[in-house]
């Protein structure tokens, strides 16, 4: 028997593109000392509240075009039918990205989405009509592992991100060819 086939749905930033310099960089110019900077992975309206930065002031600084597809990404994507995208990214760079790159998920929500709340696969999984068992999420962080459970979602860690830590649980996927099998 053929198994249904997955939709990928993935995170952005630690994800697709390497952006922990670029995400980081905007609160250092601000003069935030690098040891207090907020974790990664945080939507943008939480994390500059917690350092008390805001919001427009750090993307006044943020250089969209700063960060690069991970080895691998450009060419999976490419290949890929349809796919979508949620993420605690502020909108308006993080579209900028897409566009720069040349990837066009079939949805792309980002933070402004979720009323700056954090992201939910929900929203993305109504967007697209499907059924949580016919997709697949793919991320780096503990929240992303907690969204795609929370939604019924099979969750894959990009562990082509040296940060991303596996749980035992964890479908892991050291290259982004990776995915292609589960799909």
């Amino acid at each position: 028997m053929r198994l249904a086939r997955r939709t990928p749905l993935f995170d952005l930033d630690g994800t697709l593109v390497d952006s922990d310099a670029a995400l980081m960089a905007p609160y250092t110019a601000l003069g935030i000392d690098p040891s207090d900077h907020p974790p990664l992975g945080l939507p943008l309206g939480e994390a500059c509240d917690r350092i008390g930065v805001e919001v427009a002031a750090y993307l006044e600084l943020y250089d969209p075009t700063a960060v690069r597809p991970f080895p691998g990404v450009d060419d999976l994507l490419t290949h890929l039918e349809i796919w979508g995208l949620a993420s605690n990214k502020e909108q308006g760079s993080g579209r900028k990205e897409l566009a720069r790159l040349g990837w066009q998920p079939a949805v792309a929500l980002f933070t402004d989405d979720f009323q700056g709340r954090p992201k939910r696969l929900g929203p993305l999984l109504t967007a697209m009509a499907i059924e949580p068992a016919q997709a697949i999420y793919i991320g780096d962080t503990e929240h992303d592992r907690h969204c795609a459970r929370e939604a019924g979602v099979t969750f894959a860690l990009a562990a082509w991100n040296h940060r991303a830590a596996a749980e035992p649980d964890d479908v892991v996927l050291t290259t982004p060819a990776d995915l292609v099998p589960l799909l």
